[in-house]
């Protein structure tokens, strides 16, 4: 029987170890039996697989994953609860790093690796692309997020969430909803719900040009593309791209899809 989530466990063992629930590192412990067992399940986890926990607190889902035939790595930068992780956890098959995860050197790491985490809103983004960005073979990255987060990252063109973060997230690999999660599932409830995705890499070298020009294209979310555009390129090669990709300079970017972009990219008429 698990005990890591339960409620009175966790009042306990801050109490016991004189310890607050600290905002600046998003602490809110996930406490739903059904949320973490999804969770886990999301993973698809086999024999052998090298897991990464982002910020595993009080081991909540630590202790779901370490039982299992599997090499578990958990980073935690609370040099509080990282004691007691490394109190109570003496298995084999686990890890623990006491570091904040952006600093973390990525080429330590075993591959290929699956990740996951309760990411904080402050660096929800960074933690994302840190991983996206990455030389390292990654099968999926399964985090729970802000809900007004993960709408970003899943949100089409045309609705007022699509962005620089959904194209570059989704340049990047394919997004995929699992699941929401409730206030009520946390200790202590934060204000808002929070939202699981699953991110599968594409594993294609990306070209920094299509990146550029996605930045540059929502630079000025109101203006038309080539005004936004004429942030950062010159308007005649501007002109010459778009035309080229059957695009009308007109359009806003927020009306156009990854695959428009990446055609705008291939068609630029000179290098960046």
């Amino acid at each position: 029987m698990y005990k890591r989530n339960r409620p009175s466990w966790i009042a306990q063992t801050m109490k016991e170890e004189s310890l607050s629930f600290r905002k600046r590192f998003g602490q809110n412990f996930l406490i739903d039996d059904n949320a973490l067992d999804r969770i886990v399940d999301s993973l698809e986890l086999e024999e052998g697989s090298n897991v990464l926990e982002i910020g595993p607190g009080l081991g909540a889902l630590t202790e779901r994953l370490v039982d299992r035939d599997i090499n578990l790595i958990a980073v935690e930068i609370d040099r509080d609860l990282a004691s007691i992780l490394e109190r109570d956890f003496k298995e084999e098959n686990f890890q623990l790093i006491v570091e904040d995860v952006l600093k973390l050197e990525l080429s330590q790491l075993p591959e290929p690796l699956i990740v996951l985490g309760n990411l904080p809103y402050y660096i929800t983004s960074a933690i994302i692309m840190l991983f996206l960005e990455s030389d390292l073979e990654i099968e999926h990255l399964v985090f729970m997020m802000q809900k007004e987060v993960a709408d970003r990252l899943l949100a089409e063109p045309g609705s007022k969430d699509y962005g620089i973060l959904s194209l570059i997230t989704q340049l990047y690999g394919r997004v995929e909803k699992l699941f929401d999660v409730g206030k009520n599932c946390f200790m202590p409830a934060p204000k808002v719900e929070s939202t699981v995705v699953r991110i599968r890499p594409r594993n294609e070298e990306v070209d920094p040009r299509t990146i550029e020009i996605i930045k540059a294209a929502f630079s000025l979310r109101r203006k038309t593309l080539l005004n936004s555009l004429a942030t950062s390129f010159e308007k005649e090669e501007i002109r010459l791209a778009l035309e080229k990709s059957k695009i009308s300079p007109s359009i806003r970017a927020e009306n156009l899809s990854l695959e428009d972009f990446l055609r705008i990219s291939s068609n630029w008429p000179s290098p960046l």
